[in-house]
Parts: structure tokens; C-alpha cells; sequence
């Protein structure tokens, strides 16, 4: 598994333009095979960064050396995401505003909040809905606002937390009217205003900086059993510590994350992040993690093929037998390799 040049891109995609070591990533690019690309963009795909690396490719003036049938890929990603996007912000700024003519309160939160402010450009972050927080007792009014802009309730898709709302162009919007994470915790600030970059509202509502780690953190670990570590996901955490890592309170972080398994998994990320990728823990975090033994790029990997097959499941083992045998699946997954499996036999 090439994952000396996966860890390369990923660098690139955290990397300040006047980094001292671009010429030796140049190198390593230019020097890399065909069947080490191959497996690197089908890595970068199924963890939803081929936007971002060919982003960093283009602003460290890197595109020239890579093939041209591994970057049209990244360059097409990297324009869909920047349109779909385009449009998902358009439509919040609507929103907002009809949700501003009946004084609402709603809070956003991940995607959106994050290709919008944190994310070096407005293509590199991939979001499939539009996330919001709106209390309870507006609900009635919320969804007034979304059916005044076309939407209309998806009952298929509702929880006891959440409903959905869609309209005509495919915008799906996941309201939470029911936050569990924070219930008990009433009495604490969890928001700020953040001042946009790419939407007309100029502040968005949005978690505080603790809140916010706490909650990518817990819906990180929260769907791990389903979708593996997704590298996307990782990364989240570190456009957020470089932007707001001097913002972070260890003690406010241990009033909110619920539990200590929790936490033990941030420390694990933020250590993981510094040994693979070279980034800077945030001061008040840089002592307390040493204790805690990061995870590697390698288990990142693994555990995101696995998780994608299914396995250990039951279920998992099913398919993957049937694809032994020639079966054709109705899915396309990702090649395992033989010691992914020895690690859950």
C-alpha cells in the first residue's frame, strides 16, 4: 500500500505555501510508478479527498508532475464539489434569511460550517446535506420556512432527534431539534457567531470551539463501526485546530465530551495527526496527549476497507465470499489485503 505517498498529499493539504520541504514532495511525486497512483487515488476517493489534494497540488504548483490520468480525477472532484457547494450555500443563505423574518435560533454545524470557514477553498470540502440545530419549540416555524423555499418534510428519513427536508434540486437539509450530546448542559455558552467567507449572511451561529471538537470528535467515533476512520473526517480536526487551537480549554473539553472513551479517542486523533502528518498539537492539549499511543495511517486505512465490506460482520464475510466466487456485487468496494483480514481473525 503506497502510503509514503498518501501521507505526502495529505501533508500537502495541511502544508503552508512556503513550506522547506515542497522540493523533496516534488521529488517523491515526480518519482512515484503507475500502480503506486493507482492506489492512491482509489485511497483518496474512498476517504473523500481527492478535492482537497488537487487543491494543494495546484497552490504548491505541483499539478505538471502528476500524470494526467490521475489528476483529471482530482480536478473533476475538485470542480463538482466547488459547484455542488456553490449551489448548497446559496440555498442556505435563503434559508437564513426566511429563518431570520420569523426569529429563529438555528445553530449550523459540520459541512457546511466547515467548507464555508475553515477549509482552504470553497471546493475542497465535500458535504452531502446542510446540518442545522433548531430548538424544539421552533419547530413549527422552521418548517414554515423551509416549505415558504420549496422544501418539503422527508418522513422516510425522520428520527426521534431529527427531520429532514428536501426540495426539487436534491438539497437536503438534516435538522436536529433534539441535540443529545449537549442535554444537561443547557447553562453553558455552546455558540458563537463566525464570520463567513462565502455566503451573504456575514456571521453564521455555530458551536464554540470546544463544542465543536466535542461534537466532530463524538460523530466521528459515533459512526466509526459503520464507515471506518474516513481520513475526511480526521481532517476536520485539524482544519479546526489550526484555526481555532488557541481557543481550546482542556477543562471545558472534559465538562462536555461524555464520555472518557470519548476523549481518549481525541487525544489518540490529535497524536496521530502530529505523528503522521507533522501538526502542532494546540498548547493546552501538548502535554496531556503525550500519555496516549496514536493511531497510524496504516489502521486508518485498514479499518476504513474493512468497515466498507461489512467486516466482521456476518454479513461482511457474506459478500466477501461471494465476491471469491465470482459473484458479481452490487457495490464496488476496495481491494482488501491479506493482512486487513488477519487482524480480525
Amino acid at each position: 500500500m503506497p502510503i509514503k505517498l498518501l501521507n505526502t498529499l495529505i501533508r500537502l493539504t495541511l502544508a503552508a505555501t512556503e513550506i522547506d520541504w515542497i522540493p523533496q514532495a516534488k521529488q517523491q511525486i515526480a518519482s512515484t510508478t503507475e500502480l503506486e497512483w493507482q492506489r492512491t487515488i482509489s485511497t483518496l476517493a474512498i476517504h473523500r479527498l481527492l478535492p482537497l489534494v488537487f487543491y494543494a497540488l495546484k497552490i504548491h504548483d505541483l499539478t505538471e508532475i502528476v500524470p494526467q490520468a490521475y489528476l483529471a480525477p482530482m480536478q473533476v472532484a475538485y470542480h463538482q464539489t466547488k459547484v455542488k457547494n456553490t449551489l448548497l450555500l446559496l440555498t442556505l443563505d435563503g434559508i437564513l434569511k426566511a429563518m431570520e423574518k420569523r426569529s429563529l435560533h438555528p445553530v449550523l454545524w459540520k459541512g457546511v460550517v466547515l467548507a464555508d470557514s475553515f477549509y482552504p477553498d470553497l471546493g475542497t470540502r465535500s458535504m452531502t446535506d446542510i446540518d442545522f440545530a433548531i430548538p424544539a419549540h421552533e419547530m413549527g416555524e422552521a418548517t414554515a420556512a423551509f416549505q415558504s423555499l420549496g422544501f418539503q418534510p422527508q418522513d422516510q428519513m425522520a428520527t426521534s432527534d431529527a427531520v429532514y427536508f428536501a426540495n426539487a434540486m436534491g438539497v437536503v437539509c438534516d435538522v436536529h431539534h433534539r441535540v443529545r450530546l449537549f442535554e444537561g448542559k443547557e447553562s453553558i455558552n455552546l455558540t458563537t457567531d463566525l464570520q463567513t467567507h462565502h455566503l451573504k449572511t456575514p456571521a453564521l451561529p455555530v458551536l464554540e470551539p470546544n463544542a465543536m471538537l466535542v461534537h466532530l470528535i463524538v460523530h466521528l467515533e459515533g459512526h466509526r463501526h459503520e464507515t471506518g476512520p474516513m481520513l475526511c473526517w480526521l481532517l476536520d480536526i485539524a482544519f479546526v485546530l489550526h484555526k481555532w487551537g488557541e481557543f481550546l480549554n482542556l477543562q471545558r473539553i472534559e465538562q462536555l465530551i461524555p464520555t472518557r472513551k470519548n476523549l481518549i479517542f481525541l487525544f489518540r486523533t490529535i497524536r496521530f495527526l502530529e505523528q503522521e502528518f507533522g501538526e502542532k498539537p494546540p498548547e493546552c492539549l501538548a502535554e496531556v496527549i503525550k500519555d496516549f499511543k496514536p493511531f497510524t495511517l496504516a489502521d486508518v486505512l485498514r479499518q476504513r476497507r474493512l468497515a466498507l465490506w461489512g467486516l466482521p460482520s456476518l454479513r461482511g464475510w457474506l459478500r466477501l465470499a461471494a465476491n471469491q466466487l465470482g459473484f458479481q456485487l452490487k457495490h464496488k468496494y476496495p481491494k482488501l489485503q491479506a493482512r486487513d483480514l488477519l487482524f480480525i481473525l
